[in-house]
């Protein structure tokens, strides 16, 4: 990053002097030479003289010293501003994708969902799920499904605070209301439009109809390009009747088993909150950001109520030029004039700096985030105390020399100071305010302005993680493919006998039973500050130290086993209680070196580990199919958590892939914290047994080792433990394991 370079201080020297000299080849004579003295006069005084030969030097010093001063920092300023509007464009635009992104993903689940049984799609079963997408993705304004045989067509609603016209009526909602589910049936050439409002617990509170509205979605452009394109796509800006603000909708075909298309699943997308985004902006007195389409309509706007026009009846999107503002018909002007996402040109006699940069290509859209401010916003400050200090610069001359001498000094050392501040700025070092004051009035407007500007660029680093931000302003690179090496604790869940399940229940409800459990699981993990990696059928994996680095990540992750395992348990009793099947999960957790980061194409990054350490902790899950546990973890995973954990030992094992050993333990319970996974009377006896048990194993103590392994099969019939130890106890007492035995037990499957 280049730096300003400092203001350099006061320049010294003396008025040149004249040099005598006579004109032509002789000297003039006597009378020449005293005509010219009488046609002179009798000149100034000697203090008049050495006043004004100060007066005309400080005054040159002044103007000099200010004009450069002023065309430093100015520069400085401006080349500053350029930069704050890139990254406050790079973050809008940021900030916008990170709205649109999760939408894809919803869409294309629910498509998906939707094609697996189409009969439950089709009555309604899956609103449920709908309503709990709009519950985690608020710049949805609906979500929905149609289907190509006969036009139905389901639509879920979250239904904003406060509103007094929704529906098929356009009435005030039931008291209560918090999602509206809509059905459009065609059957048999009738219309029927079904609205049931229900509460945030999912209760229903009203319904209504309407037959007037004749809404069939085949023929909408959404609906056609998804089926025609046979993938995901984004439609043209629109104005949504609903709310009267602008949105684009999602869409995604529904296959069948044979690959035809049998329908489309879509959502709304309000542009609200990015025009929340863009209203906390801080662009100056005057400066101003919006969002455009490739026909220059609003799509947000800081006023988010001028993106649409309304004409009697009918809601209209705005265009850019069409907002009564000459400032930005000049910019869009310049735009065309100069092809560059950066301008700078005039409008009403004043210099204006203009930003258009393109959304990203995978958006499949041509927007455009533009943002305009005004120079003067940023420099405005320094024209007017250059002026001020040249004013300040000739009444200290009258007071004199000494005065003025030390007036200069105090009033370019703040100048001087506040150039390394604005250093400090370019590289985005704003803890702390400038601690700086000057004896004149127009330097503390100076500094208290450039204060301003450090918390403005404070709130900017708010939208975005403050480290993230310094390191892209530091690298002026943006976000790569790439990993680091991290030691990681790893978790990964599996439910067992899970085919036996599939195969006793339909499609649609094995989905809403695994949900239920992937989203327990998941919930367990954000509480401990974890991060699911992903779902891979009904099994999960998830990591704790990364992105965000925590001291304790091996304790989080045993934290968030242990809960849910407790989690799971209560689930499998209501579910019993309502005769649904329940599921035995089994975790396996793992503290190991591993890489982490950005992995995958520039085209789709996920942000992943791999390594070694990954594998071990997905052998370890397997680990409880030998043993009959729940929760295996190793050595490493003690270790790095400490005593807060109450585990039994296992085994010696090696996993499938490995001939190295390694200690294997049942997590049972949290010695301190939770009061829910603190161990009971029962569970610290188990461990003991078990621990003393094993040991006498490990030193062939079979005997000792039977009747400890005993004890714990009269305590706990159900646990698995105890018979396969003393099955090998009296194995080896009848043959004795050779000398170099050192128990280790090499497993054969996953």
């Amino acid at each position: 990053m280049n730096t300003m370079p400092t203001v350099p201080g006061t320049p010294s020297g003396t008025p040149p002097g004249t040099a005598p000299g006579g004109g032509g080849t002789g000297a003039p004579s006597v009378s020449e030479q005293e005509r010219r003295r009488k046609k002179r006069g009798k000149g100034m005084t000697l203090r008049v003289n050495i006043l004004t030969a100060f007066a005309a030097l400080l005054s040159i010093t002044v103007i000099t010293l200010v004009a450069f001063a002023y065309h430093k920092n100015s520069t400085s300023v401006l080349e500053l501003m350029g930069r704050f509007v890139e990254r406050v464009s790079a973050s809008g635009i940021s900030s916008s994708m990170a709205l649109l992104d999760p939408v894809e993903t919803s869409v294309q689940a629910t498509a998906q969902l939707a094609a697996l049984d189409e009969a439950k799609a089709r009555d309604g079963s899956l609103f449920p799920y709908m309503v709990s997408i709009l519950r985690t993705q608020r710049q949805l304004q609906s979500l929905y499904l149609a289907f190509e045989a006969d036009g139905r067509f389901l639509q879920a609603f979250p239904i904003p605070p406060g509103a007094s016209k929704f529906g098929a009526n356009d009435a005030r909602p039931p008291e209560g209301s918090a999602f509206a589910l809509r059905t459009v049936d065609r059957k048999g050439g009738k219309y029927s439009d079904v609205w049931v409002y229900v509460s945030d617990r999912g209760e229903e509170i009203g319904r209504e109809t309407s037959d007037h509205l004749n809404y069939d979605p085949r023929p909408r452009p959404w609906y056609k390009d998804a089926i025609a394109t046979r993938g995901l796509i984004w439609s043209d800006l629109l104005v949504y009747t609903s709310n009267r603000q602008p949105g684009i909708t999602a869409a995604y075909p529904i296959f069948a088993a044979d690959g035809r298309a049998i329908g489309a699943a879509a959502a709304n997308v309000s542009t609200n909150q990015m025009s929340d985004f863009l209203a906390g902006l801080d662009l100056g007195w005057s400066g101003t950001a919006f969002i455009v389409d490739e026909k220059e309509q609003l799509i947000a706007h800081p006023d988010a109520s001028r993106t649409v026009r309304q004409d009697g009846l009918k809601y209209s999107l705005v265009k850019a030029d069409q907002l009564g503002e000459q400032v930005i018909t000049d910019a869009f002007a310049a735009y065309h004039r100069n092809k560059a996402q950066t301008v700078s040109f005039d409008s009403g006699g004043q210099r204006h700096l203009g930003s258009f940069n393109p959304f990203p290509a995978e958006l499949g859209k041509n927007w455009l985030m533009v943002i305009i401010v005004l120079e003067d916003d940023f420099v405005g400050t320094l024209k007017e105390n250059s002026r001020d200090l040249v004013v300040a610069g000739f009444t200290v001359m009258v007071v004199g020399l000494l005065l003025v001498a030390l007036l200069a000094s105090w009033i370019t050392r703040p100048l001087t100071l506040l150039t390394h501040e604005i250093q400090k700025i370019q590289r985005f070092e704003l803890a702390g305010p400038i601690a700086l004051h000057a004896i004149v009035a127009e330097v503390n407007e100076l500094i208290h302005s450039m204060n301003m500007m450090k918390r403005a660029l404070r709130t900017f680093g708010m939208f975005v993680p403050r480290d993230l931000v310094r390191e892209l302003v530091a690298s002026g690179r943006p976000i790569e493919l790439g990993g680091q090496d991290k030691t990681l604790t790893v978790m990964f869940t599996d439910v067992a006998d899970f085919t036996s399940l599939s195969e006793r229940m339909a499609a649609g409800d094995l989905l809403v039973h695994v949900s239920r459990h992937l989203a327990a699981i998941s919930e367990c993990v954000a509480e401990e500050d974890g991060t699911v990696d992903k779902y891979v059928g009904d099994a999960v994996m998830a990591f704790w130290g990364a992105p965000i680095w925590r001291d304790d990540h091996a304790l989080r992750g045993c934290i968030a086993a242990l809960k849910a395992q407790r989690v799971q348990a209560l689930m499998n009793a209501e579910w019993a209680s309502q005769g649904l099947p329940t599921m035995f999960v089994r975790i396996g957790l793992h503290t190991a070196p591993v890489i982490v980061g950005n992995i995958g194409s520039a085209w789709r990054m996920s942000y992943t580990a791999m390594g070694d350490g990954v594998n071990v902790a997905s052998r370890l899950e397997g680990v409880n199919k030998v043993y009959g546990t729940q929760i295996c973890v190793s050595q490493a995973v003690l270790d790095a958590a400490g005593p807060s954990l109450l585990a039994r030992p296992l085994d010696l094992v090696a996993v499938k892939g490995r001939k190295a050993g390694a200690q294997v333990y049942e997590l049972m319970a949290l010695r301190e914290g939770d009061p829910n996974l603190a161990p009971t009377p029962e569970d610290l006896e188990i461990c003991r047994l078990t621990t003393e048990g094993f040991s006498a194993y490990q030193d062939r103590r079979w005997s000792d080792a039977i009747a400890l392994y005993e004890q714990l099969a009269a305590l706990a019939p159900a646990d698995k433990v105890p018979a396969i130890f003393i099955e090998r106890c009296r194995h080896y007492l009848a043959e004795p394991p050779p000398a170099d035995w050192t128990g280790l037990f090499e497993m054969k499957t996953k």
